[in-house]
């Protein structure tokens, strides 16, 4: 289990700690647990920060092409305590609004 899978089931638990007064004997049933889980595995997914390398894997080149590309667009970076990071999702977005669609 990934760090985001536990922080998700923690998240969850704790849900269902908080809920579990109000439905008195019933247990959280598999169908309110999926809502729970895609609730926040879509809230926490947004909030994922990358490094170069990874950025760069993300978009399918080498570290080296990244920062040429990152000199020459304008790539939404974040800086944190002195660390670039790039959100995946930014990443993608600047990828489909930049790049020529083609068929090879």
């Amino acid at each position: 289990m990934n760090d985001l899978q536990k922080g998700i089931y923690q998240l969850v638990v704790q849900e269902v700690k908080r809920t579990q007064p109000k439905r008195e004997q019933n247990l959280l049933n598999k169908k309110d647990a999926v809502k729970l889980i895609e609730k926040y595995t879509k809230q926490y997914t947004l909030m994922e920060f990358l490094n170069a390398t990874d950025a760069a894997s993300v978009l399918g080149m080498s570290v080296t092409q990244f920062w040429r590309i990152r000199q020459k667009y304008n790539v939404p970076v974040y800086v944190m305590d002195g660390m670039k990071r790039y959100k995946k999702s930014d990443l993608i977005r600047f990828a489909e609004n930049n790049c020529v669609k083609g068929y090879a």
